[in-house]
């Protein structure tokens, strides 16, 4: 069997994360959105995407075939049921949820509004649970961290936990090879904690659970990390952090508050940044909808979301309910514009594309890594869609 997971349909309501990835890249808890997908398929997926964004994955063969695939609505909250469903489609048949949403489709066709139509009736199939938009990825994390630390746990065995640390519930906290974690203070009453591969936790820091730390993550001395949060592979966190993701590579790596928030790949939140997650008012928040370029209610409590490979100066103030696009580079006094779209410089418009590329690639190297030409190309769309709006 082959399967390929789609997420053409409901991109947009995962700005600004999906502007530069596949939602198949969404890391929330210790797995991807495609890795938990493949746990549950026990195979390998290919990725169905915007076109301008199909050059992130060299894996583009099934375009090229005719055998009929198993297409997948990633935004699908994978379960056994939902599985044996998807695998005992026929070609030509797709799933439908019972309030009309397209769950998966077998077939031979590669265009994907030939997809969603099918050539024989729909099945419905009312046992499925879709991820909506970017807002509810943290009402879903403290679930999805158990569910991963359970498959982890079904896999492995933690390290020992080091007797310097201080621990509550220790049968909930679980250490990969190669982790160090000393002199810190570790409570798992109210969710798990893990620990990545050659990940570090300094001494001093204090961790509430539900928490994930990824691989080669590094939190700094006298950090305050409060449950649900991820700190995704190779991010940097420090001072203050409470219910927020960073999903990879990136760095919060000072004193300062972040709270409600969601941060992508390859960003950086100077030292002294603080985000406001409630109004002084203790009113309902209001967020810019970028896809729907309108501002709509939140909820009462809601921080930033930061698209991937953009920074915030050191001492930014980040106003309740903020959005950020990608590749922003951010700085100004006081109190920070809500909306600060892509190739934001300062809190205006304007930052080059070469520049950005050029920035982008400094920071990468810090890390190891350089900019890839398909990224170039992801970014150089978005630049001439930003440039021409």
């Amino acid at each position: 069997m082959q399967y390929v997971l789609v997420d053409i349909a409901d991109r947009g309501n995962f700005y600004p994360f999906s502007l530069t990835q596949s939602l198949a890249g969404i890391r929330v808890g210790i797995f991807t959105m495609q890795e938990r997908w493949e746990q549950h398929l026990k195979e390998s997926c290919s990725i169905y995407t915007a076109p301008y964004l199909q050059v992130l994955f060299e894996d583009n063969e099934f375009l090229k075939k005719e055998d009929a695939l198993f297409f997948i609505n990633i935004t699908c909250i994978p379960n056994e049921g939902l599985i044996a469903q998807i695998n005992a489609l026929k070609e030509g048949e797709k799933l439908m949820s019972d309030t009309g949403k397209w769950i998966a489709t077998k077939s031979k066709e590669r265009s994907f509004q030939k997809i969603l139509l099918a050539s024989l009736p729909p099945i419905t199939f009312k046992e499925v649970t879709f991820v909506l938009d970017q807002l509810q990825l943290l009402s879903l994390h403290a679930k999805w961290i158990e569910r991963d630390l359970d498959w982890v746990k079904g896999k492995r065995k933690s390290q020992l936990i080091d007797s310097s640390n201080r621990v509550v519930h220790p049968e909930n906290i679980f250490i990969e090879e190669g982790a160090t974690v000393l002199c810190s203070n570790l409570n798992a009453s109210e969710g798990p904690i893990y620990i990545g591969k050659d990940a570090i936790i300094m001494e001093g820091t204090s961790i509430r659970g539900p928490f994930v730390l990824g691989q080669k993550g590094i939190v700094k001395m006298n950090a305050s990390i409060y449950g649900a949060t991820t700190i995704g592979p190779y991010c940097l966190a420090g001072g203050e952090i409470k219910n927020s993701v960073l999903m990879g590579f990136s760095n919060k790596g000072h004193e300062g508050y972040l709270g409600d928030s969601i941060i992508g790949y390859w960003c950086n939140i100077g030292a002294g940044t603080c985000n406001s997650n409630l109004k002084n008012t203790a009113g309902s928040v209001q967020m810019w909808n970028e896809f729907k370029q309108e501002w709509e209610e939140v909820g009462q409590k809601m921080g930033m979301l930061m698209g991937d490979y953009s920074r915030l100066a050191i001492q930014s103030s980040i106003n309740t309910g903020s959005y950020i696009g990608v590749s922003a580079n951010i700085f100004g006094n006081g109190l920070l514009p809500k909306n600060l779209p892509n190739f934001t410089w300062g809190i205006l418009p304007g930052y080059q594309y070469d520049k950005a590329i050029s920035d982008l690639n400094n920071w990468k190297k810090l890390k190891g890594f350089t900019v890839t030409e398909a990224e170039k190309l992801v970014l150089k769309h978005l630049y001439k869609e930003n440039t021409h709006s």
